[in-house]
């Protein structure tokens, strides 16, 4: 135990509660009066103490969090905020209260830390942030707080203390890890503050750590926005600054990757007139096809960059015989080429994630369970996290990686670091080449194998994207997809033991035969879509806001306290919320649009949501439910009976019924009171309309409708949709085979979709 004189004590206490901030001797005195209800547990303060009981008035802890919060400075002043808010929940000082005397505790643990003037000086801001999250009874971490109470109250000792953390902290791991609660991410807080005591019971010495240069994560953020043009001698890398936009709350990096899709043609390629018939544009456009085919863009199966499906199951029978009876360097590279073909990784990614220590690798995960040790192959999807504490317990997706098992015959292999040259490689492939009389064996031919079986066999090109790591922003609709597990690991299995169908029933029963103890959350993937049961609670609200104004309505002089324009402005956000969820458009400005744009007979809408994004006018197709035709006909209906008795009483403010039913104005409107007059509904309005009752990210409904239709309705189909095309493989591409009645048939399932909800019609 540290000892301290006065002199170090009033040190440290000036350099945790400055003297330039609010209250700085009354907080100081405030920490010495709180250190001594449990004194000489953390720290042990050898002289005679003068400390005086604080009291602070609501009125003054208020006024000092305010000027913290003005002054900026909540890190700085980082103990004083956190205190003064505890006083305002927890009351005055007292040696009877369990919370001031976990507080008492802590407090010796932020002075010991301080005291060490090293780089754990970093973590008295963590310790601040934690408890103030806590305070906050709708925060996840509230859990947190009140465990660390009721431990500091049961404990004497600082090892009981640390012992009762470190226990809480591996129940919460492992029910997290599990599924057996709602996965709030607390485990990691509680260890960070478990560290802050072992620092200081165990005097750790600070270690920074140290981040890896392939770190997917970091590529995916470096990347994120670089593309390349190509010249005569190199290419020029550029950067893809996303569009502002201004009214709307999506993440930069989802709008980035939904707007900005990675073009496989140069589509903007404008030759001089001199070279427009010349041999250079004729290389050109030869060159381009050549990359265009190189990226698989299309994926044919009969593509020649691609093995065909005997070809695979041929290669994949050959290597599991010669992997049981080589040895050394060849069986090496026979286990690399094998690891490929079933991950779908890149063969420099294998070869590299082999050559670390097993507790360095990544995707290529060491996992410890119950009943033994084993790899397996940890997939990653870079969706936005959702940070809205309100939301958390009720996400569908609770987690962003899931995991896939390894055979057990490869186990054993990849337990140790294996250095493989990419010679070896190589030959082992020139070799097998030979010997099953296939005409060509790349690297790609090998890389490419799982996607083209899950994609062209099992007609699955999403979970194709999931399955094989592909990077959200080459595929948009990662980021809008909660998808099952279960279906995933379904379609693996099944991949796999198509692939490995030359080898017999027994190899497929040997392959995944010993139940290795993987488990995954029941569904992986956007953070933005909610289960079911708020979704229709959701809507029910919303429903029943707007015919809470019936046999209530009251007409008043002035047109703020008119309830008729109430119900107006309800009844136009909840048509659109319904919009939303039976098209998936985005939420831009004025969205849907205008009348004209939806044909009720052909039972189709023509939709523009990319165009204020990319200054261009694109468009799509979007079929329409029978629900959403007729919630879009009785409000059209409304609109022209409130019109008929609002323009009458307010003719200064009239409503442009006219302009609508003309398209010469967006659909959907809503009244504003300044200024004053109607105008087309934005994603920034129905925010304010909503408040209190609801916050989320503006596009939730897109992840929404996105998350309900997969595994429902064809894959093409919700890309088609959501205008998630590959580019020159868009529905409506003049050289497109999709008929409009494909398009059409997604009319049942989008009807499917609003049952599922319990969408109702309101009557008004």
């Amino acid at each position: 135990m540290l000892s301290v004189d006065k002199d170090k004590l009033k040190k440290t206490l000036d350099k945790l509660v400055p003297t330039n901030s609010p209250a700085s001797l009354k907080i100081q005195n405030l920490i010495d009066y709180t250190v001594s209800l449990k004194p000489d547990l953390a720290l042990n303060i050898n002289f005679i103490r003068e400390s005086l009981e604080m009291i602070f008035t609501d009125n003054e802890c208020d006024d000092i969090a305010d000027k913290i919060v003005k002054a900026k400075k909540i890190e700085e002043w980082a103990v004083s905020y956190m205190l003064i808010l505890f006083y305002r929940r927890y009351g005055a000082v007292s040696s009877r209260s369990s919370a001031w005397q976990f507080m008492s505790v802590y407090l010796q643990i932020i002075l010991r830390i301080t005291m060490r003037e090293d780089k754990h000086f970093a973590k008295v801001n963590q310790l601040g942030v934690r408890v103030r999250m806590g305070l906050n009874a709708h925060n996840p971490q509230s859990e947190i707080l009140n465990e660390l109470i009721h431990i500091h109250n049961q404990q004497d000792t600082l090892a009981g203390i640390i012992d009762g953390i470190r226990q809480y902290e591996a129940i919460t791991k492992q029910s997290e890890a599990s599924g057996e609660v709602i996965n709030k991410k607390l485990a990691g807080k509680i260890g960070r503050i478990r560290l802050a005591y072992e620092v200081v019971a165990e005097d750790k010495q600070f270690v920074g750590k140290t981040y890896s240069k392939t770190s997917n994560n970091e590529v995916f953020k470096s990347n994120l926005d670089k593309f390349y043009y190509d010249s005569d001698d190199e290419p020029l890398r550029a950067t893809a600054f996303g569009i502002k936009h201004e009214n709307d709350n999506v993440s930069y990096d989802e709008n980035l990757a939904d707007d900005d899709s990675e073009t496989l043609l140069d589509n903007d390629f404008k030759p001089s007139k001199h070279t427009a018939k010349s041999s250079e544009l004729q290389q050109w456009k030869l060159k381009n096809n050549y990359r265009h085919a190189r990226r698989n863009g299309f994926g044919f199966p009969t593509i020649l960059r691609q093995l065909s499906l005997a070809s695979i199951q041929m290669l994949f029978n050959r290597l599991w015989q010669l992997l049981m009876i080589s040895s050394g360097g060849s069986r090496s590279s026979y286990t690399v080429i094998l690891i490929a073909l079933i991950s779908g990784r890149r063969v420099q990614d294998v070869i590299y994630e082999l050559g670390l220590d097993k507790g360095q690798r990544t995707w290529l995960s060491y996992n410890k369970g119950s009943s033994g040790s084993y790899h397996s192959l940890n997939i990653t999807v870079n969706v936005t996290t959702n940070r809205r504490s309100h939301l958390l317990p009720h996400k569908q997706s609770f987690d962003r990686e899931f995991t896939l098992p390894i055979p057990i015959e490869l186990q054993s292999i990849i337990e140790q670091p294996t250095f493989i040259e990419h010679t070896q490689i190589s030959e082992s492939l020139k070799d097998l080449q030979r010997q099953l009389d296939l005409p060509a064996l790349s690297y790609q031919h090998i890389e490419s194998a799982l996607y083209s079986i899950i994609k062209n066999e099992l007609n699955e090109p999403l979970h194709a994207d999931l399955i094989t790591a592909v990077d959200v922003k080459h595929s948009s609709s990662l980021y809008y997809t909660s998808i099952s597990t279960e279906s995933l690991n379904d379609t693996y299995f099944r991949a796999i033991s198509l692939m490995s169908k030359m080898c017999g029933t027994d190899v497929q029963k040997q392959l995944f035969s010993k139940n290795l103890p993987i488990t995954n959350k029941p569904h992986i993937g956007s953070d933005m879509a909610l289960n079911r049961g708020v979704c229709q609670k959701f809507f029910e609200q919303l429903a029943d806001a707007v015919e809470s104004f019936n046999e209530r309505l009251i007409r008043d002089l002035s047109i703020k306290q008119d309830r008729y324009i109430e119900q107006f402005n309800t009844y136009s956000i909840w048509l659109w919320h319904i919009i939303m969820i039976q098209t998936g458009i985005r939420p831009v400005v004025h969205a849907p649009g205008l009348l004209n744009q939806f044909d009720f007979r052909a039972r189709l809408f023509w939709v523009s949501d990319k165009e204020e994004r990319q200054g261009q006018s694109q468009g799509r197709l979007i079929p329409l439910s029978q629900f959403l035709i007729t919630a879009i006909q009785n409000y059209i209906k409304y609109i022209k009976q409130f019109a008929a008795l609002h323009n009458v009483i307010y003719p200064s403010v009239k409503f442009p019924i006219e302009d609508i039913l003309n398209s010469r104005q967006p659909l959907i409107q809503l009244f504003s009171k300044n200024p004053r007059g109607f105008s087309g509904i934005t994603p920034s309005k129905v925010r304010y309309q909503l408040k209190s009752f609801f916050s989320h990210q503006d596009n939730w409904l897109r992840h929404q409708l996105r998350t309900l239709l997969t595994n429902r309705a064809p894959e093409h189909l919700i890309r088609a949709l959501y205008g998630h095309e590959q580019p020159d493989q868009e529905a409506m591409h003049p050289m497109s085979s999709l008929s409009i009645n494909k398009i059409k048939s997604l009319n049942d399932y989008l009807d499917e979709v609003a049952c599922e909800l319990n969408l109702k019609q309101v009557e008004v």
